[in-house]
């Protein structure tokens, strides 16, 4: 099983895979944001933008992630992905190479994502992080049909874990 954890900059994604990966070693993480860098860094060069608008990060993501979950139970994949055209293309990619695919979402209000932005001392960029808040609230209606969400406000990254690990078992229990 593929599992695409999806929401906006900050809300947690890279801190709740690598709690997972530590609870469990059957657990692994694939970042295509390493394949989006190189690109950037080649093809960006040619064309500049979002490396989510290249096809060849799409492509080289599917075929990545594909290869990554074999003996992975499950592979987590936490990426923003806020265009659906784009989501869609990269989930279905890897449906039709045989994959179960889920799709978390981590949301979040936005002032607790200001608070959290605010206050990580991580070295991501707190004000893009921030100028990217409009794009989620925009694409978040359509976000939530998804197959879970888990709303992190009143959570802390444990209990962030915990429910993750609640709806990562329960779309292992066969219906």
């Amino acid at each position: 099983m593929i599992v695409w954890i999806n929401g906006p900059f900050g809300v947690g994604k890279t801190t709740l895979t690598k709690e997972l990966c530590r609870r469990d070693r059957r657990v692994r993480a694939f970042d295509p944001e390493r394949i989006g860098w190189v690109l950037k860094r080649t093809v960006g060069l040619l064309r500049p933008g979002d490396y989510q608008d290249l096809p060849a990060w799409r492509s080289a993501t599917v075929t990545a992630a594909a290869w990554q979950a074999r003996g992975a139970d499950p592979l987590i994949v936490p990426m923003t992905v806020l265009r659906a055209p784009v989501l869609r293309e990269l989930l279905d990619g890897l449906r039709g190479r045989g994959h179960e695919v889920r799709h978390l979402l981590l949301d979040v209000s936005a002032p607790v994502l200001i608070e959290r932005v605010e206050s990580d001392e991580d070295d991501a960029p707190q004000i893009w992080r921030l100028d990217q808040l409009g794009a989620y609230l925009t694409a978040r209606h359509d976000l939530r049909r998804v197959d879970a969400v888990l709303d992190t406000d009143d959570l802390d990254e444990a209990e962030v874990a915990d429910e993750a690990e609640a709806i990562i078992a329960a779309w292992r229990t066969p219906a």
